[in-house]
């Protein structure tokens, strides 16, 4: 994405526009693979690591952990604004996937929060994408999520089910997360 934005900006200056003008416009954005996810229970086999992204090949459902290590000072300065995990479904069949974001703090004061949500998977990529923005953890709709300088999300995947990213979307002009 800053290949995006230092395009923009090449851009405006070409047009003779503000650069400001281009650096508001464009979003941020952090991704990470699936394949950074674990099984909670450590040594199941079933629970497959790729390139693109972790699988439960099992005939149970299996816990995947998520870190999603984000920058708490970005580029363009603001807040995330949205945490986003890509499920998929590996047999086409339709499953129900439960997640849970978790948004910590770097003040130890403030305790962690959690937004548990279900998404539908099947043969559509668009289907399994599974969204929080700041009104999920108690924030205001549209806003930056506070305290979200760490982040994980943890699934409980059902067989033949993966995760196939993670990431989060910066917000303009909006403090960073503490």
């Amino acid at each position: 994405m800053r290949v995006f934005l230092t395009a923009s900006l090449a851009c405006a200056a070409f047009l003779g526009l503000p650069a400001t003008a281009a650096a508001q416009s464009a979003d941020e954005y952090i991704t990470v693979s699936g394949s950074i996810c674990k099984a909670t229970a450590p040594g199941n086999p079933d629970f497959v690591t790729k390139a693109i992204g972790s699988r439960n090949e099992s005939t149970t459902g299996v816990f995947a952990i998520c870190p999603l290590n984000l920058d708490p000072t970005p580029s363009n300065g603001g807040a995330i604004s949205a945490i986003f995990a890509a499920l998929n479904s590996l047999d086409g069949a339709s499953h129900d996937v439960r997640c849970t974001a978790v948004i910590g703090s770097l003040v130890r004061s403030i305790p962690p929060t959690y937004s548990t949500k279900t998404v539908t998977v099947d043969t559509d990529p668009d289907s399994g994408v599974v969204a929080w923005t700041a009104a999920d953890f108690g924030g205001v709709p549209g806003a930056g999520i506070l305290g979200s300088a760490w982040t994980t999300v943890t699934c409980l995947l059902p067989p033949q089910t993966g995760i196939a990213l993670l990431y989060a979307k910066y917000k303009q002009d909006a403090p960073p997360p503490q």
